[in-house]
Order: structure tokens, then C-alpha cells, then sequence
């Protein structure tokens, strides 16, 4: 549940600009602080959320959600369902064009969305948001039709995914590997620099006539977007405290205390859509191949006291892989998931073999019970990674935590040769369970664990097929009771998400999904 904190945001509320309406071009540059730099700004090829947040700028999608969460317009101004949702019907708006000039019609939505499904692109996210299309059928310029292999719960919600994006194929197929670093979109600000390390700027799309019929649909105020890559939190909240960038989301929750009340600055505060931190667990490399040990982990832990001293109360202690704050969340699950208890956790270690050694440690065949963490180098990450090991070290059980860069963690995680790694994740919708879990994900896209199991497979698959709400949140439970018996996570928290913005931003709506939607804002 949102929980608002001193001077608010409007939140989930249309702001004072309607649709339609006019809007002075007001200009400016309006900075965000960004905590870390994209691996590419190609939307089919990112796994991270900055490169996600980016395109909710620089990107349109077919569909969107309207204030109240409901699908709405996007680049399709209609649609519709057929044969018992295998086939859907979607018309464009008129005369819609890339950022470089050239026509973003039907056959350009066909071909973007090939490009996702093709797997020489190697799409971590995008790929699997279009997985169950079998033909895209181009009825005229503007319309066209998806055929699906079978029914498709999450579809609709797919297609508003930032990495779900429509890009300039040929652009892409032309530039290779640095379409990442120039992106064509068609969103309504177009991408303008790249400087490593620094910034990445973009530039208001003048042409842009096709936004939202619940936003303005011309082109935006603000003339520049620019995201300062500050690694360090303390860095981000100085250069806002000065003026110096408008925007830090999300906010460090320990610096939020003496921010409210400040008419200089505005705050607002929901429960992150996603879990701000786990520690996920190779199965195919010791110790964690014995679901013994990896259950043990989870009684070894006490998550509360992370939620108390890295985010000072202001979150609430993660159980599983899914937050409350989305649907598909089973209320069950803090009732279902392993306790803090030691004993336990001794008792499921010593079954696999591992017992103390008399100083302390636990050991099998005289071999200590080690392994190594890959934590990225966020202060939330390090922080809570330092308590779980103080933690594990009461039980006997080492951990050395290796931090690194979140490119280098993502490639390591992926190929399989580490042993865990620290990881957080945001989305707005439950199907996130087939990027983490399904084994199709294995090596390319977020199945970290690397657990390969068909009885896990059918259960995700069956989540996906079933239209019924009630079966969907059945198989969500089920998912969720099957990941926690696999211990394949160590779930420690889940934050309140805080956006920090200048008073100098008029206009701007947190959207439901959890972004600042800035189609009618103006910077003073």
C-alpha cells in the first residue's frame, strides 16, 4: 500500500494538465540521478531496470496503463480479442514515425517484434514477453494481427513492458551492437549522447503527436532528460540536495528522514513492486547442489533485522519471490516460508554432513563450509550482504562477499560457474516467475539458480495459459510454495520505493507501475 511521507507527489492522480490540453514549451533539462549505468539502450537486449526506465522515455510500447492501472492506448489506438484469445486485432495511431523520420507502421511492429523473438538477439526479457506469438499478420498499413500458439493471461500486461519497446529494426539490423548505444525509438524524447560513465542524454521529440489519450498526446514540456551516472547513494543525495538534479528514484530510505517537511523538495513513497533484495543459489555447483544446505541458509537468517537496520523500518521482511504489493502475491506465504531458527539450520547441516569442528566452523571431510557471494556495489546490497554473513558465521558457515560491477555480476550469474549471487528486482506484473525460474531462461535470461525442473516448468506454464483468475492465483501460490521448498532464494526485504523530486517539477504523476510519468510536466 502506498504510504505517503511530508510534502507529496500527486499520486496515481492525473495532474493538472489534461489530455489534449495546451502546454507552454517550457524547456529546461530536467537530471535524474541514476545509481548505476545501462549495459546497452537497446530494450531487447537489457535486463536491468535503469535501461527499462529509460524507455519509458525514449520508448513507446503498443499498449500502456491508464492512471487507474487499466490497459490503454499506446502506439494502437484500438484492440481487440478473437478466437478465444489465440488471435488479437490491433489498429495504430495515424502517422506515427521513428526518430529518424521513417514510418512506424504495422509491418515495423512485425518486425520489431521478430527481432525480440529471433534468438540471435539473445533477449533476456523482451523475448519472453513475446514468446507465445506464432504470426504476425499484416492486415493493412495500420493494423495488424498477433496469433498465439495458445491462450496468454499476461499478454495484454506484455505489451505495456518499457522492454517490450517498438524499435527501428533495420536501424538495428544496420547498426549491430551499437544500436545499443544510438537506439532509434519513437517515444517522446529521442536519444541524443552517451557519455560513459557520465551521462546519457535525451532530447524532446518535436514530432511527437501519438502519447496517451490520458496524458497530453503532443510533444512534451521538458526539452532534455539527462541520467547522471552517481554510483554512491551519498553522492546522489548531495548533488539533489544542491540543485544539482531534480530526480533520484529510487532514494535512499536512510536519507529520506530530513527531506520531509522541506518545501524545496517533494517525496513520495510506495511499496516497491518487486523484492529489494535476495540471495539466489546455484544448484548445479557445492554447497548449494543439497537442498539441505540451501534450506538451512533460510533458517539462518533473520531478515528483520535487515529490514531495521538497512532500511531503518521503512520496508517490511521478504518470504518469497513474489511482494504483496502486485497480484499473483499469495497471503500465505510469510505463514508458509522457513522461520529465523538456527537449530534448524544446524540440524538440516548436519544431516548433509557438515558438523562443527570444535572451533566454531562446519566442516565435511575436513573441507569448511564456504562460499562466495556476488554482491553489486549498491550500499543496500553490501550492507545486507555484511549482516548475512554475520549471521551465517553463527552457524558455522563462511561466506565472502566479492562485489562487483552489476554488468559483470549479470554475466557471471548467467553463465552458471558462481556459487551465489545478491540480486533485486522491480516489475509490475507476477509473470516475472518465468525470467526467474523457467528453464528456457537458463543461460540467457534470469534463472540465476539454474534449477532445470519440468514439475517447476508446468506449473509457471500452466499460470501463463489459464484465464481464470482464481486458477492463475492458485498457480502463483503454488509456484511460490515450490520455489520456497527448492530454497533456490534466500528472501531477506522489500523497500518502500521513495522517488525524490525538486519542487521545481510541476506536473509529473507517479504512475501505478511505479515511474514519475512526465508526458505534462513543466520545470519551473
Amino acid at each position: 500500500m502506498p504510504k505517503p511521507f511530508g510534502h507529496l507527489l500527486l499520486v496515481f492522480v492525473v495532474a493538472a494538465t489534461m489530455a489534449g490540453g495546451a502546454l507552454a514549451q517550457s524547456g529546461g533539462t530536467l537530471v535524474f540521478a541514476a545509481g548505476e549505468e545501462p549495459e546497452t539502450l537497446d530494450p531487447q537486449r537489457t535486463s536491468t531496470a535503469v535501461t527499462g526506465l529509460i524507455m519509458r522515455y525514449a520508448g513507446d510500447t503498443i499498449l500502456t496503463k491508464d492512471l487507474s492501472g487499466a490497459y490503454a492506448d499506446g502506439l494502437a489506438e484500438s484492440w481487440e480479442a478473437s478466437d478465444g484469445g489465440l488471435m488479437w486485432t490491433f489498429t495504430l495511431k495515424p502517422d506515427i514515425v521513428f526518430h529518424d523520420g521513417t514510418p512506424l507502421d504495422a509491418s515495423a511492429v512485425r518486425a520489431s517484434i521478430l527481432r525480440a523473438l529471433d534468438p540471435a538477439t539473445q533477449s533476456p526479457i523482451a523475448g519472453s514477453l513475446f514468446a507465445p506469438i506464432t504470426e504476425i499478420e499484416i492486415v493493412d498499413e495500420r493494423t495488424f494481427r498477433i496469433h498465439l500458439d495458445e491462450p496468454f493471461a499476461p499478454f495484454l500486461d506484455n505489451l505495456t513492458d518499457p522492454r517490450g519497446a517498438i524499435v527501428q529494426a533495420a536501424a538495428a539490423a544496420e547498426l549491430g551492437v551499437e544500436f545499443g548505444r544510438r537506439p532509434v525509438m519513437s517515444g517522446p524524447w529521442r536519444f541524443s549522447a552517451w557519455r560513459s560513465g557520465e551521462r546519457i542524454v535525451l532530447e524532446r521529440n518535436d514530432a511527437y503527436a501519438w502519447g496517451p489519450s490520458y496524458t497530453r498526446t503532443a510533444a512534451p514540456s521538458i526539452e532534455r532528460i539527462e541520467f547522471r551516472i552517481v554510483p554512491e547513494a551519498a553522492t546522489r543525495v548531495a548533488a539533489f540536495e544542491a540543485g544539482e538534479v531534480q530526480v533520484v528514484s529510487p532514494f535512499p530510505v536512510t536519507d529520506v528522514p530530513r527531506f520531509l517537511g522541506d518545501d524545496r523538495f517533494d517525496m513520495v513513497s510506495f511499496l516497491r513492486k518487486g523484492v529489494g533484495r535476495f540471495m539466489e543459489l546455484n544448484v548445479l555447483v557445492p554447497p548449494f547442489d543439497d537442498v539441505r544446505v540451501r534450506r538451512a541458509l533460510n533458517h539462518a537468517v533473520d531478515a528483520s533485522i535487515m529490514v531495521d537496520v538497512v532500511l531503518e523500518g521503512r520496508g517490511i521482511q521478504a518470504y518469497g519471490v513474489l511482494p504483496p504489493s502486485i497480484w499473483g502475491y499469495w497471503d500465505g506465504m510469510s505463514d508458509y516460508a522457513p522461520t529465523y531458527d538456527p537449530e534448524r539450520a544446524l540440524a538440516l547441516l548436519a544431516e548433509a554432513g557438515w558438523t562443527p569442528d570444535g572451533s566454531g566452523t562446519l566442516r565435511k571431510d575436513g573441507v569448511p563450509l564456504t562460499f562466495t557471494v556476488l554482491s553489486p556495489p549498491f550500499d543496500d546490497a553490501v550492507r545486507t550482504a555484511q549482516i548475512a554473513q554475520q549471521q551465517f558465521a553463527e552457524v558455522g558457515i563462511g561466506m565472502q562477499i566479492e562485489t562487483i560491477e552489476f554488468g559483470t555480476l549479470m554475466a557471471r550469474a548467467k553463465d552458471g560457474t558462481h556459487q551465489a549471487n545478491l540480486m533485486g528486482y522491480t516489475y509490475a506484473n507476477p509473470d516475472i516467475v518465468h525470467l526467474w525460474f523457467h528453464s528456457s531462461n537458463i543461460g540467457t535470461g534470469l534463472a540465476h539458480s539454474h534449477f532445470d525442473s519440468r514439475e517447476l516448468d508446468a506449473l509457471i506454464e500452466r499460470s501463463r495459459t489459464e484465464t481464470d483468475d482464481a486458477d492463475r492465483l492458485e498457480a502463483y501460490a503454488e509456484i511460490q510454495r515450490f520455489v520456497s521448498d527448492q530454497a533456490l532464494w534466500v528472501p531477506f526485504w522489500i523497500n518502500d520505493n521513495f522517488i525524490g523530486t525538486s519542487a521545481s517539477l510541476a506536473g509529473a504523476v507517479v504512475h501505478p507501475d511505479g515511474f514519475l510519468l512526465l508526458n505534462d510536466a513543466t520545470l519551473d
